[in-house]
């Protein structure tokens, strides 16, 4: 079952579209694990379901006793990388009129999309949902632009979310002048802080956080970064799972992991 909803985001003081997964049975009075699932740069909320058809993947797993039921929340991210945007003063128009495909609605996706996501959203799911609320039932998990933002913020917060899977992430391994109104100008602090390679080169401790990173052998976006996180994560001895398989940065590449990727989330519960 799917559920639509907007929520008045006081992080963002606007409208936030929200899609909601319940499971084959789902009953108020349960209490369920939940995943939190970050779309891609330039789609949205609808492409975990819509294009990778993971409710209907979900809904099979579980009639047939493979994995455990579970909630799955989809929110709008726009093109945010759904982290606090540095948001530096200046004129990007000229760099958007560059690239108009590219960066078409990114400066509206600028803000506290982290503290949307961590407050707005997990707070409102929280109170309306019967779900667990303890690390070890929260999952956050993200495609390309979602994958880099699960990274940011469960590095961030590494006693908030049990597992973090970051799948193609793109991982901007410095900076550089796109989209500035993300990561920052000439800032090294602020990038340090949005860049999941800068925070777990600081991890101090993850309360037991099961990581896992994946991207396709080709992938020009996840490449040299998730090599270069994948070192950092070992530096620190931190353990995680790290995976490049055969494939490029595309829709058949994570569909063709989708049921992989379900049961990771799964396997702790």
């Amino acid at each position: 079952m799917i559920i639509d909803r907007t929520l008045r985001s006081r992080a963002l003081l606007k409208p936030m579209r929200v899609r909601v997964y319940l499971p084959p049975g789902f009953s108020p009075d349960g209490l369920y694990p939940v995943i939190y699932l970050l779309h891609p740069w330039g789609a949205d909320e609808r492409y975990w379901d819509e294009t990778l058809h993971l409710p209907q993947l979900a809904d099979t797993l579980i009639d047939i006793g493979v994995i455990p039921p579970f909630v799955a929340v989809m929110p709008q991210g726009d093109k945010s990388y759904f982290i606090n945007a540095a948001n530096p003063q200046g004129d990007f128009d000229q760099l958007v009129s560059g690239s108009p495909d590219q960066f078409a609605g990114a400066l509206e996706g600028c803000g506290d999309y982290g503290d949307y996501l961590l407050e707005d959203v997990i707070g409102w799911v929280e109170a309306t949902f019967p779900v667990r609320t303890e690390p070890e039932g929260r999952v956050l998990a993200g495609i390309a632009m979602g994958g880099a933002g699960a990274g940011v913020l469960a590095f961030s917060r590494p006693r908030m979310f049990g597992t973090v899977a970051m799948h193609s992430p793109d991982l901007i391994v410095e900076p550089h002048f796109g989209p500035p109104w993300i990561f920052g100008l000439n800032d090294p602090l602020a990038f340090a802080a949005r860049s999941p390679i800068a925070l777990a080169e600081n991890l101090s401790g993850t309360a037991g956080m099961r990581i896992a990173l994946d991207h396709g052998c080709d992938d020009p976006y996840s490449q040299p970064g998730a090599a270069l996180l994948h070192e950092a994560l070992l530096d620190q001895g931190i353990t995680h799972r790290f995976h490049v398989n055969a494939g490029t940065h595309s829709t058949d590449y994570w569909a063709a992991h989708l049921g992989e990727y379900i049961g990771y989330y799964t396997a702790a519960w």
